[in-house]
């Protein structure tokens, strides 16, 4: 029996790709990976694009114009792909079909959508939604 994976990446179904996934956060409506990129701080410097965020290490992120520690930055990435998926339940039906999920992208990022909708499918929402819970907390108090 064959193995069915879902390339999720923008060279495979771009419904499943952090550049066309779009989601509303703090109220603005944008790709999973400009809200993802854009809340990476580096010192006092704000990046412009997603393009001068990707790839580099951030001091910390910025959430709806409070600070946060850089060990949140998984946590929000997660909430933003099940934000996503919540959203498209014809998606995850879809990605259930599937055995396992690729991003050919992946390299040594520290987060990777792949990895994400994968535990989404195979192990629940719920599991993203613990990992995250602390961010959501943190939300609830500032």
């Amino acid at each position: 029996m064959k193995i069915k994976i879902l390339e999720c990446s923008s060279k495979g179904d771009k419904r499943f790709s952090a550049f066309y996934a779009k989601v509303k956060a703090w109220g603005r409506f944008n790709s999973i990976e400009n809200h993802y990129q854009m809340c990476k701080r580096f010192g006092d410097y704000k990046p412009s694009n997603w393009k001068d965020a990707k790839g580099k290490q951030p001091t910390h992120i910025e959430l709806n114009g409070k600070q946060y520690d850089l060990n949140y930055l998984s946590q929000w990435y997660k909430m933003l792909w099940v934000n996503y998926l919540d959203n498209h339940p014809d998606l995850v039906r879809y990605a259930e079909e599937f055995d396992d999920f690729n991003d050919i992208f992946k390299g040594k990022s520290l987060n990777c959508q792949a990895d994400v909708i994968r535990q989404y499918i195979k192990q629940g929402r719920q599991s993203l939604v613990d990992e995250y819970q602390e961010l959501m907390d943190l939300f609830k108090s500032k």
